[in-house]
């Protein structure tokens, strides 16, 4: 059986290629590189550091964050991997099952695994691990940078009971819509002019304020100071996904439900 010792994969200048997909450890040297300003090159090192409850522990931390951050893509089927014998041979896909794992930092250490033994992490590698690049490339496009947060992206990671209703209100906005037209109640009672289910609607600032029945400065008002889903800026041009919008009301009139039963 082939040994690799963890971590070296990162020091080696030519990593191993696959048609249309790229090994595990250029796509989680990447992701260490824009989430915590890491080169790949340094993951060596950074294990290799003594405990210190301080800069060492802390710097593993955050890659064994990006660790968790990586497998559940995987798991949730948005990036697609696969395994190929170490030396060579057939190329597999990777049941997602095989990503339900406590600790996928081993993986990404070594970016190999045991195809037959997949939930012992101590069993010798038998495949190295590709993703897909096209779905890497298109996810790794589209997270934000953490000094790029939102203000109710801020908001919630410092408040968790603030998340979970956002969630919760965000998946009834997504499951909605059989009956076309549900009313969603509070000052701000809106109804749904469509489903959903055809595809995130993007709305201008006149369709949001017919929608919602505010007015330009209380919507950037409460874009500030009251967790209303922030703009997207396309050129010149500001618009809204209907989703948030919706989930935004729906989680305001969730929250008066409360305050008149309390």
């Amino acid at each position: 059986m082939t040994e690799i010792t963890p971590w070296s994969p990162y020091l080696e200048q030519a990593l191993t290629t696959s048609a249309g997909r790229i090994a595990l450890v250029k796509a989680f040297g990447d992701l260490v590189r824009v989430e915590q300003g890491f080169n790949p090159h340094e993951l060596p090192e950074i294990f290799a550091a003594p405990e210190d409850e301080g800069e060492n522990d802390a710097c593993r931390h955050l890659v064994t964050m990006d660790a968790a951050f990586l497998t559940a893509q995987f798991v949730r089927q948005r990036v697609a991997t696969f395994a190929r014998p170490l030396g060579g041979g057939e190329v597999v896909p990777i049941m997602t099952s095989m990503w339900e794992i406590d600790d996928p930092l081993p993986r990404m250490a070594t970016g190999a695994f045991n195809l037959e033994h997949w939930a012992d992490a101590g069993a010798p590698p038998t495949h190295r691990i590709f993703v897909d690049s096209a779905d890497f490339d298109e996810w790794l496009a589209g997270l934000n940078s953490p000094d790029c947060l939102s203000n109710r992206e801020l908001e919630a990671a410092l408040d968790p009971q603030l998340r979970a209703a956002r969630a919760v209100a965000a998946r009834r906005v997504k499951a909605a819509l059989e009956p076309l037209g549900q009313s969603f109640g509070g000052d701000a009672s809106v109804r749904l002019s469509q489903s959903l289910s055809d595809g995130d609607e993007l709305l201008r600032l006149p369709e949001v304020e017919a929608l919602i029945k505010f007015k330009r400065s209380t919507i950037y008002a409460k874009i500030k100071s009251d967790g209303f889903p922030d703009n997207i800026l396309l050129g010149n041009r500001a618009v809204w996904r209907k989703s948030e919008v919706l989930a935004w009301v729906e989680e305001k009139a969730a929250a008066q439900g409360r305050g008149a039963r309390s």
